[in-house]
């Protein structure tokens, strides 16, 4: 039976976290997968390198993965919810590392452009939504009290995954890019093991969602609707960056390798704003939240636009640092903000199409910087990383009343959190 709900918000419910065995369970489990997503856009922009000796090719098979796996997620997303988690993801961790092994391949003996592309888009599709998965398995075996500490402390730790992971692509690729998608299929087999150690999550008895078809009404209106865009348009401004600097890092007479430890810089001082940020009072109203993310929006797309500017490894290195700060806190904020505003049996549906619109603004962001590859210039797709996010910033100022309106009509109280269900693992120190 679930323990008394602990007090919501503070550092005290962030060791109550740590104290659950299922919680750092959860966090070997989820942390195996993410592995795999925070290698893959950098391992695929250096094996397109490889294979045609151009990063616009490079930027074009991280384009078509991230576009896979926004199209695959919702469905993979509805399919999750009426299935036992974390058990139904052990075919596609599967079929992702077999896939994995034949990019490698593929990279390696130089295939053509269409037969990348090909197998970059299984490489979305085959594992989307399993993001969404895990997020979805949380309130089965937290308290109320403690989902907003959670979710925080969740955005940290992808943080920590874009810490290792893009530093190991980059180390990996000075023996041979191509052994990257081989490390990621490594990455997949364990994670297959680590869900071993969660406790299942069995499917609701009944769902709102319907048994066919793609119904992402309840997705797109109120707050749902502007976590989404929120979602897409960071999405967008990442995967300007990851595509962008390793070719301008090349432009400035260093390696585009040197993006790996780079992207270490950015996910560390991003984890240490999600960290200070997970000790704060979380917002009573649909206002205060929209007004936060605005600002961590506005920090954000301030930080990069130097990027466009900057004329050494050093500057560049500092301007990915500041952008930092910002970051983990925003994603956290987003997606405490969805979970309060899902219905409980489309949890993993929700959090799927959360993951196919953070897919979906870097598929667009790494296109856009292919196209300026090729017509203008990495220092282009930089500056544009920064302008993208504050022309949101500025539009959603402009649209503010009707926002808020949109945001308070729909969705509930931000205080309430769904209650763990009978007999779940929901206390600290629980088996």
């Amino acid at each position: 039976m679930s323990e008394a709900t602990p007090p919501q918000g503070g550092f005290q419910s962030q060791r109550d976290l740590w104290r659950m065995p299922t919680w750092r369970r959860w966090v070997l489990a989820a942390t195996a997968v993410r592995l795999c997503a925070t290698m893959m856009p950098f391992a695929l922009l250096l094996a397109g390198q490889a294979a045609l000796g151009s990063f616009a090719a490079g930027a074009w098979m991280t384009s078509i993965y991230s576009a896979g796996a926004a199209l695959a997620a919702p469905f993979r997303g509805r399919a999750m919810d009426r299935s036992r988690l974390p058990d139904s993801l052990r075919p596609s961790l599967l079929a992702l590392a077999g896939l994995c092994v034949a990019v490698s391949i593929a990279s390696a003996i130089h295939a053509p452009l269409p037969v990348l592309l090909v197998l970059s888009l299984l490489l979305g599709v085959i594992p989307a939504g399993a993001g969404g998965a895990y997020r979805a398995l949380l309130p089965s075996f937290l308290p109320a009290g403690l989902l907003a500490p959670a979710f925080a402390i969740d955005a940290v730790l992808i943080e920590v995954t874009w810490i290792t992971g893009p530093p190991l692509v980059g180390l990996v690729a000075l023996a041979h890019s191509s052994l990257n998608l081989a490390l990621i299929a490594v990455c997949a087999l364990g994670a297959i093991g680590a869900n071993l150690l969660m406790p299942p999550r069995e499917p609701l008895p009944s769902s709102s969602a319907p048994g066919t078809g793609l119904d992402l009404a309840p997705f797109l209106r109120g707050l749902p609707l502007i976590v989404f865009v929120g979602v897409i348009v960071t999405g967008v401004s990442w995967g300007m960056v990851d595509s962008g600097l390793p070719p301008r890092l090349v432009q400035l007479g260093s390696r585009a390798e040197l993006w790996g430890p780079l992207a270490a810089l950015l996910s560390v001082t991003s984890a240490i704003g999600g960290l200070l940020n997970a000790g704060l009072a979380r917002p009573g109203s649909a206002r205060q939240a929209l007004v936060r993310a605005l600002v961590l929006l506005t920090i954000w797309s301030g930080f990069l636009l130097p990027l466009g500017f900057v004329e050494g490894v050093t500057g560049t290195a500092l301007a990915l640092a500041a952008a930092g700060f910002p970051l983990a806190p925003l994603s956290g904020l987003l997606t405490y903000l969805l979970q309060q505003a899902l219905p409980a049996n489309r949890q993993a549906e929700g959090f799927s199409v959360y993951g196919a619109c953070w897919s979906l603004g870097i598929g667009a962001g790494s296109a856009l910087t292919a196209v300026l590859l090729e017509h203008s210039s990495a220092r282009v797709a930089l500056m544009m990383s920064g302008v993208v996010p504050l022309a949101m910033v500025v539009l959603a100022a402009l649209l503010s009343r009707p926002l808020l309106r949109a945001a308070t009509r729909s969705s509930p109280p931000l205080t309430s959190a769904p209650e763990p269900a009978p007999g779940e693992d929901a206390g600290a120190g629980s088996p």
